[in-house]
Order: C-alpha cells, then sequence, then structure tokens
C-alpha cells in the first residue's frame, strides 16, 4: 500500500447514514470499509450495533450524528442519547448545535448545550454549514466552541454546495491550526480530496468514498 493511500484511509471518513440501506448494501459498505483500510466512519445512532457486529474485530473509529440535520433536539434529552452512543460503542459524537441561540444572544445557553454533549467524556466534533450563518453567529460559534475545549469541527452538512477556497481560508484562519477540520459536501472526486489537503483541510467525509479509492486504485 502507497503512502498516499495510507493517509488518504485515515483522512476520508465513510458517512453511513442513509435510512433507507438495505442490510445487503449495509454489509457491502462494510466490506468495503475493511477493503479500504478505513479508519474513521461516521454514522447514525440506530447503525452502531450493526456496525460494532460487523466490522467484529477490525479497528476503526465509529463517530455518531446527534441532532443532525435539523439540530431539533431539545437539550433535555442530549444527555441520554450520548450516554446512548457510549454505551453502543461509539468513538465520538458529532453534533448540530442550536444556533438560533446565538441570534438571540444566548451565549450562555448555546455554551451550556455544548457542554452537554461533551460531558460523556467521548470527542466532540461541531457541525457547522457555514453557507447558512451570518458572519457574526459564525464566529461566535467557532469563538465558544474553542473557549469550551472544542477541537474538532466539521463545515458542510451535505445541504449546500461545495465550500471554495476562499471559505477554507477563512475557516482555517478561525479555528487555527492547533484544530481538526473536517469539510463534508459533494466531495465525489479524488481531486477535490487532494485539493482540501493542499488548502490545509485535516479530513474530509463523504458517502463516496468507495468510488474515490476506485479512483485511486486507478492512478
Amino acid at each position: 500500500m502507497s503512502n498516499i493511500e495510507y493517509e488518504l484511509n485515515e483522512k476520508i471518513h465513510a458517512i453511513i447514514i442513509n435510512p433507507y440501506l438495505s442490510w445487503d448494501d449495509f454489509c457491502a459498505n462494510c466490506d468495503l470499509i475493511k477493503k479500504y483500510n478505513i479508519k474513521n466512519i461516521s454514522t447514525s445512532l440506530n447503525y452502531l450495533a450493526d456496525f460494532k457486529n460487523c466490522l467484529s474485530n477490525y479497528s476503526a473509529n465509529i463517530n455518531t450524528l446527534i441532532s443532525y440535520p435539523l439540530a431539533d433536539l431539545p437539550v433535555s434529552f442530549i444527555e441520554e442519547l450520548v450516554c446512548f452512543a457510549k454505551d453502543k460503542g461509539a468513538n465520538g459524537i458529532e453534533y448540530i448545535p442550536n444556533f438560533i441561540n446565538l441570534s438571540k444572544r444566548n451565549l450562555e445557553t448555546f455554551a451550556a448545550e455544548i457542554e452537554q454533549v461533551k460531558l460523556a467524556g467521548l470527542p466532540v466534533t461541531i457541525i457547522i454549514n457555514k453557507s447558512k450563518l451570518e458572519k457574526e453567529t459564525l464566529y461566535s460559534a467557532i469563538e465558544i466552541s474553542l473557549e469550551l475545549g472544542i477541537k474538532n469541527f466539521q463545515f458542510g452538512d451535505g445541504f449546500s454546495p461545495p465550500l471554495t477556497s476562499n471559505d477554507v481560508a477563512e475557516i482555517l484562519k478561525i479555528t487555527g491550526n492547533q484544530n481538526q477540520v473536517k469539510i463534508v459536501g459533494a466531495i465525489k472526486r479524488l481531486s477535490q480530496v487532494i485539493d482540501l489537503f493542499d488548502a490545509g483541510i485535516n479530513c474530509v467525509g463523504t458517502s463516496n468514498y468507495c468510488e474515490i479509492f476506485q479512483e485511486l486504485k486507478v492512478i
């Protein structure tokens, strides 16, 4: 295995969240994850147990999405769902906070929500759709998250156009080089992945991981 392939195995995160997958398709995804030695998976709460069973002794970080994609989870349910994820073997939480609290100037409420997610002790990734937020709200969300010790950020949620090079530069300027930045959304080609890594991004998330690794094999 080449060095670039090994690096991409670490830096390309497989996203498996389609609620309409058949069991055969789910198992096929597990086989592909093992085939390409993918080490990071993003999935739903309902798929956690199935991933643990299907991947068996295969070593991968399985992160679960909570409050995705609508940020519609009442704060009172957060602790229960995060504990459920931990009990089912999740290695991390990927979370969309309620951004309206920031536009209402309820900064402490926004912060308390993120602190609630952190209580289980799992690494937390905050998901932000940059194109949907005013600049002031975007900056506040990142700054508060950093103050709370968040080190992992995902920009994009699969419901907007791909980020531009200017978007990436702005994101990295705010988050700083010491934090992990993942980009998600309309990533389907190896060239896109390489361009993002060249721009300084740490990792990408995509449901098209198989097609990208097939391109790599051809190269």
